[in-house]
């Protein structure tokens, strides 16, 4: 059995890699106790969610895996010399996608190295255009995310931004997909997973932020469910968050930020965070068949619209979501789901 198999987001999952952040004794080191305080609750509550998440994914009969951590002593010693903190492998979205039955590595994280090492050595192919140290300079696909490329069977989504160059795009045709591919356009600024998910043939949840998409002339028939707001302000109604706290860049839930830590946060952590009033989590979604679908909160409206497509939604809380600017979708990156190629548009 090949190892790697996935040509859409709704195919039946047979295994996914979810993201892991550092434990909190990673940041044992930080000697104002509020700060480290702070920091060390989102990072066990985010472990708490992720864990989750996997028994969530497992009940369904696929196999989870999980990243690895940076080697702890010479993490530490990075962050005495002021360097900042690296992201963990939190988001895999972002870093690969598995393009019908070949794993394309954009950005080569280490901490996935040994999974996708097995991958090769049971069959599988792993294009990594990085090379064998995990950083290229000179790669072309420097500065690209995964998260740009969207794919319906026989047909697949670019994005066309900074987040994804046309020339990146061409290489990606090229040296991974093959002439029975049809090539396509989908502005969506970086953001593909916040803009526009496929739940299943003929159902599409879109957002606010999809205005370059053609969804009509693109997926003619489909039925879909357009969410103008995000969930993250009925949690500000109810007093999860604080928006006067950082607002529109990052928030935390159950707690109210000091300024020390806003300022280690915004000094040290900038690697972590987006802008997440900006982003449309209930978009972020994993599929887990046609009939199952898993989001990190509840929405009326989405998940109205699932039932009358005879889906079931099923939440699993990412609390931090808003912290860290990635949701479910960003969070998961499936490796293989039952199914061929197949023409669906």
């Amino acid at each position: 059995m090949n190892p790697i198999n996935s040509y859409t987001s709704w195919q039946p999952l047979e295994e996914v890699i979810v993201g892991r952040a550092y434990s909190p004794d990673y940041f044992d080191f930080i000697e104002n106790a509020q700060v480290r305080n702070q920091l060390q609750q989102i990072l066990l509550e985010t472990e708490e969610d992720l864990a989750n998440l996997q028994r969530t994914i497992e009940k369904f009969g696929a196999r989870v895996r999980r990243p690895d951590l940076p080697d702890r002593d010479r993490f530490v010693q990075s962050q005495v010399t002021g360097r900042g903190a690296p992201l963990p492998p939190l988001t895999p979205r972002d870093w690969q996608i598995t393009l019908g039955d070949k794993l394309l590595r954009v950005l080569a994280m280490q901490e996935l190295d040994s999974t996708c090492n097995e991958y090769t050595q049971s069959g599988g192919t792993v294009i990594n255009p990085h090379g064998p140290t995990g950083w290229d300079e000179n790669c072309i696909l420097n500065g690209a995310s995964a998260s740009c490329i969207v794919r319906v069977g026989r047909d697949v989504f670019f994005d066309n931004s900074d987040f994804l160059k046309p020339e990146q795009t061409r290489w990606i045709v090229d040296n991974v997909l093959g002439p029975e591919y049809r090539i396509h356009e989908a502005v969506t600024d970086g953001h593909g997973d916040a803009v526009f998910a496929i739940l299943k043939p003929g159902v599409l949840l879109s957002s606010k932020h999809d205005v370059n998409l053609d969804l009509a002339r693109d997926f003619p028939g489909w039925d879909v469910c357009k969410i103008w707001d995000s969930s993250i302000w009925a949690a500000m109604e109810v007093g999860k968050f604080k928006y006067e706290q950082s607002p529109g860049a990052w928030y935390v839930q159950g707690q109210t930020p000091t300024p020390e830590f806003t300022e280690f946060v915004n000094t040290y952590l900038t690697k972590w965070t987006g802008f997440v009033a900006e982003t449309v989590f209930d978009v972020n979604c994993l599929v887990l068949d046609e009939s199952h679908v898993i989001f990190s909160a509840y929405n009326r409206e989405v998940f109205d619209y699932c039932r009358r497509h005879g889906i079931e939604p099923i939440i699993s809380e990412l609390r931090h979501s808003y912290f860290w600017d990635g949701g479910i979708s960003c969070c998961t990156q499936d490796i293989r789901r039952r199914g061929g190629l197949e023409t669906y548009l």
